[in-house]
C-alpha cells in the first residue's frame, strides 16, 4: 500500500503498543499527521519517540486519553479540536481485556470498566468528533471487533447485565462489548448515510501479544499465550487492514462493512443484524455516556 496521506489527519486510540502502534507507524510513513491517543503518559511518550524514529516522521503527536473515563474523553476531544481543524480518519483501536479482573469493577462514571472502555467511551468520542468528521468528508470511522466472537454465535446484548450486575467474567464482558461495537458500526453507518462519513469494523484475528503485555498473568496463562503466538499473525500484518480501510480509494464509499485480516468483507452473527437491538443499545449507551 503506497498512498500519499500528506494532508490527512488521523486519530488512533490505544496507540502505544500492538496493532495500534503498528498502524501509527504505517500511516505516518505514508505522510499522515497521526495523533496517538494513549492512557499512560509514560508509555505514550516512549512510544511516540519510537514511532517518530521508525516512521521517519515528525507529524506524530501524543495526547493522553483514558477511554474508560468520560471526563478524559471530553478533555481529549476539546484539546484535539483546539489544535486541529480537520479529522479524516478516527480509528477506535483501544480496548480492555484485563484478565486480572475477577469481579465487576466500576469506573468513576459507575460503568463496568470493560464495557466503558470498549463501547461506551467509543460512542462518546465518536459523537464529540462527528461534526469535524462531517466537515472533513469524505472521512472514515474504523471500529474494532474480534474473530473470537465466532465462538459465541448466540451471544446477544444483555441489557440487564451491561454493568456485570448479573454475572461477570473478563472474557464474557470483552466479547459482549465487542458485539456491541459490531452493532454500533452497523447502526452508525445507517445514520451517516449521505454525509460522506463511512463506518467500518475490523474483525481482528489471532494476533501475537508481546511479552510485556503478559507480565500480570500467572505463569500457566503466559505459557498458553506463547503457544498461541505460534499460530498468530503479527500486529504489523493486522495493522495493514486498518491502513487499507483508512486509506484505500476503493472503500471510500463502502460503509457498514465487517472486514477480516485479508481485507475481505465477512458476516457477523445473526443477532448482530437485529435493528431493534441496535436502536435500544444506542439509546441506553447514549444515556450512560451522558449524550443529550
Amino acid at each position: 500500500m503506497n498512498y500519499n496521506l500528506e494532508n490527512k489527519t488521523i486519530i488512533v486510540t490505544g496507540a502505544n503498543s500492538g496493532i495500534g502502534k503498528a498502524a501509527v507507524i504505517q500511516l505516518a510513513s505514508l505522510g499522515a499527521t497521526v495523533i496517538m491517543a494513549c492512557r499512560s503518559m509514560e508509555r505514550g511518550q516512549k512510544a511516540l519517540e519510537e514511532v517518530r524514529g521508525l516512521s521517519k516522521s515528525e507529524n506524530v503527536v501524543f495526547i493522553q486519553l483514558d477511554m474508560s473515563s468520560l471526563a478524559s474523553i471530553r478533555k481529549f476531544a476539546e484539546e484535539f479540536k483546539t489544535k486541529h481543524n480537520r479529522l479524516d480518519v478516527l480509528i477506535h483501536n483501544a480496548a480492555n481485556f484485563d484478565h486480572s479482573l475477577k469481579k465487576t469493577s466500576l469506573t468513576e462514571d459507575n460503568i463496568e470498566k470493560i464495557f466503558a472502555t470498549n463501547h461506551v467511551g467509543i460512542v462518546l468520542l465518536t459523537q464529540l468528533l462527528l461534526d469535524l468528521l462531517k466537515q472533513s468528508a469524505p472521512s472514515r470511522i474504523i471500529t474494532v471487533a474480534s474473530k473470537g466472537l465466532t465462538l459465541f454465535p448466540s451471544l446477544d446484548i444483555e441489557f440487564d447485565n451491561l454493568n456485570g450486575e448479573r454475572k461477570f467474567s473478563t472474557e464474557h464482558a470483552y466479547y459482549h462489548s465487542k458485539l456491541s461495537q459490531v452493532m454500533f458500526t452497523y447502526d452508525l453507518a445507517e445514520q451517516l448515510k449521505n454525509t460522506g462519513v463511512t463506518v467500518n469494523c475490523v474483525r481482528v484475528t489471532n494476533v501475537a501479544i508481546p511479552d510485556e503485555r503478559l507480565t500480570h498473568l500467572p505463569v500457566w496463562q503466559r505459557s498458553l499465550y506463547k503457544l498461541k503466538r505460534k499460530m498468530s499473525i503479527t500486529p504489523e500484518r493486522q495493522a495493514e487492514t486498518y491502513v487499507y480501510l483508512a486509506t484505500a480509494p476503493e472503500v471510500e464509499k463502502i460503509s457498514g462493512g465487517y472486514w477480516d485480516e485479508n481485507n475481505k468483507q465477512v458476516n457477523s452473527s445473526k443477532n448482530s443484524y437485529n435493528k431493534a437491538t441496535w436502536h435500544k443499545l444506542r439509546e441506553v449507551t447514549e444515556k450512560m455516556a451522558g449524550i443529550k
